[in-house]
């Protein structure tokens, strides 16, 4: 290593170092890297006394585009300019000779010398003439340094005017070459559009599976379905059978045919009707449970046998949570819950059927209403049912409601029992219908809370379902492009449901600064877009977006997070800007010799603008926490519709409109 220092111990004039080309492949040796400047202008130049020789007291600057990063040039194009200032008595003209060494893993200039030209046998540019104390420039020609390098440069002056060559060398200045990748868009988009009809909170249902379904036949083993009651005085049962199906194709027949009629007069959950039979929906705030299945009351002889007769129900469950005051017009939380039953065949042995449903929860404080019955009409109160009385005009639903009573947030469980007999005898059989799921799912457990904020106040939600934050790709394209981008190319995928990776919300109570108290989304974008970052002059009204969100916890800012970076430096830097013909598009960073990112980084920093920045998630705060009732550290997915078309980013995805 040669040490940057002004005055070095001299070499033997003789001396042989290697030159290199740009390839790195060594050249012929030449007499190139000493301590003395080259005689590039010819050896009968002389020497003058030191007051008149010329000067060159500070390190050449290398660019375009002549920026520095921690005092390193940062130059975009493997032909860059090298340029330094001669000072010579006035009047006179000056000559700069430029010579570029490689540099070790420190960045510092190690004795071997880039051969730049074959101009002269020391491989050095040699500058134009110039007035004294102008700067002189060459510029590196093709094919002699690589992208992605760091080299150190060095200068020496000479008067042209008096012929007298400076004596030593400048300083050295290091430099890196980063080359911008094309200039390829990753999304295109156009400029945001004046009205859009989507949704941001709406939430769509999702099929789920229920972890505790209750005893079903079949399910486990042949008759884990079937319970039974005590013989009666004349040695007769009652038992009830759970089943996926229907015990018999007239069953199934009405039910198909019957059932959605009788759950549309119901109509606790709106969108339930038109849900497909045998499959249970949820969203964050009701459920719609059409796979419980068919009850068969079956009256039987203490033995089982024979058969006198069966009486078979289809079962159709409801819940709906109300997670805002307003909803219940009270001060407290509430939910309902209802059953819905459906006759399908009652045989004439049992003389008539009559059925309870009885609900149960362990919540701390809450209030259970009475069990209601109703007939669709309205007309009828009581949950029995005459021979032959089937279909949805017999059709019967059992409602409960549930005041939460209590102060700050409670999950509790709910369950459900169904008991029968028949007229034709004197006992009841019981069974359960389920619960609202194993301990380590909880999938139909609400959850009560008065904790958020404004109008909101107390409410119930289901945190088993994740909800998603739509962004309006129609309003704010630019911002949703780069969030999709981030979701798809990021190994963490974050809020992306396509890749089930959820967002998890830092809210109130989180404790989590390292110095006591909460951590804030503001301290995290503080972290990720600091006051000393600058937008890309290309996007117009550029501000600073960070993805994940600054208000989770997979932002890059978030102490101890999964996602954590020392700054915004290490996440991958894009910017958006207008293109041709009315289009935009997203593009990798072009500005201090960023070269585009790799790809796995734990963030996104991006130039967008501001009103798309700010617009894009302006009402998360206000309307998706508190209606979602998200509170800390519950998850929830992050939508970009416009862009969600596209299967993968490995190719440039245009934007579509929504709505």
């Amino acid at each position: 290593m040669i040490p940057p220092t002004r005055k070095r111990r001299r070499i033997a004039l003789g001396a042989i170092l290697a030159i290199v080309l740009g390839s790195g492949t060594t050249a012929t040796s030449h007499a190139a890297g000493s301590d003395s400047p080259p005689p590039v202008h010819g050896s009968g130049a002389r020497t003058a006394v030191a007051a008149a020789a010329p000067n060159t007291p500070n390190a050449p600057e290398a660019g375009p585009p002549f920026t520095k990063t921690d005092g390193v040039w940062q130059v975009n194009t493997t032909t860059p300019t090298l340029r330094n200032t001669v000072t010579a008595t006035s009047g006179h003209k000056t000559t700069s000779t430029f010579e570029v060494h490689t540099t070790d893993a420190n960045g510092k200039p190690t004795a071997t010398v880039v051969k730049l030209t074959d101009d002269n046998e020391w491989g050095v540019l040699v500058s134009g003439e110039v007035d004294a104390g102008k700067p002189a420039s060459v510029k590196v020609p093709a094919g002699k340094l690589k992208n992605g390098v760091t080299y150190a440069v060095r200068s020496s002056g000479y008067d042209a005017t008096s012929k007298v060559y400076e004596d030593d060398w400048s300083p050295y200045s290091t430099f890196k070459i980063n080359v911008p990748p094309a200039d390829k868009p990753y999304v295109t988009f156009p400029a945001a559009q004046a009205t859009s009809s989507i949704d941001s909170i709406a939430q769509t249902p999702i099929e789920f599976g229920r972890t505790d379904p209750g005893p079903i036949t079949g399910a486990r083993s042949k008759d884990d379905g079937q319970q039974c009651s005590e013989p009666d005085s004349e040695g007769r049962k009652v038992c009830i059978e759970i089943s996926r199906d229907a015990p018999t194709r007239e069953d199934a027949a009405v039910a198909k045919r019957e059932a959605g009629e009788a759950l549309r007069a119901a109509d606790l959950v709106a969108w339930c009707a038109s849900k497909p039979d045998g499959k249970d929906f949820m969203n964050r705030t009701e459920a719609c449970l059409k796979n419980v299945g068919y009850a068969t009351l079956i009256f039987v002889d203490a033995d089982d046998l024979p058969r006198f007769g069966t009486a078979t129900f289809a079962l159709y469950q409801q819940i709906k949570l109300y997670n805002k005051q307003s909803d219940t017009g009270t001060n407290r939380a509430e939910f309902d819950q209802q059953l819905t039953v459906v006759p399908t065949q009652i045989d004439a042995a049992t003389e008539g059927v009559h059925l309870t449903w009885v609900p149960s929860d362990n919540c701390d404080d809450c209030t259970r209403s009475q069990v209601q019955w109703s007939s669709n009409d309205g007309l009828n109160h009581t949950p029995h049912w005459a021979v032959g009385e089937v279909g949805s005009q017999y059709a019967m639903t059992a409602k409960v409601q549930t005041i939460w009573n209590g102060t700050g947030k409670e999950q509790f469980d709910l369950g459900w029992l169904l008991r029968g007999s028949v007229d034709a005898g004197n006992a009841h059989a019981e069974t359960s219908l389920g619960s609202s799921g194993d301990v380590r799912v909880r999938e139909l457990a609400p959850r009560c809370d008065d904790i958020a904020g404004g109008t909101i106040k107390t409410g119930c939600v289901f945190p088993f379902f994740k909800p998603t934050w739509t962004v309006d790709t129609n309003l704010y394209p630019a911002a949703g492009a780069y969030y999709w981008l981030i979701q798809e190319k990021l190994p963490s995928h974050p809020g992306s449901r396509k890749w089930d990776s959820l967002v998890t919300y830092l809210g109130p109570g989180n404790n989590a600064d390292p110095n006591g108290g909460d951590w804030t989304g503001a301290k995290s974008r503080g972290k990720i877009c600091p006051s000393s970052w600058t937008p890309n002059s290309a996007t117009p009204g550029g501000s600073c977006d960070e993805y994940a969100p600054a208000s989770t916890y997979e932002s890059g800012g978030m102490p101890g997070g999964l996602n954590q970076v020392n700054s915004g430096n290490e996440c991958a830097q894009l910017y958006t800007k207008p293109m041709t013909g009315g289009t935009w598009g997203l593009l990798a960073e072009n500005r201090n010799g960023y070269t585009g990112p790799k790809w796995n980084e734990k963030c996104g920093r991006a130039s967008v603008p501001q009103d798309q920045n700010e617009g894009a998630f302006r009402d998360l705060g206000i309307k998706f926490v508190p209606q979602m009732r998200l509170l800390d550290k519950d998850g929830f997915f992050i939508s970009n519709p416009g862009f969600e078309h596209c299967k993968n980013a490995d190719t440039v995805c245009a934007w579509k409109k929504v709505g």
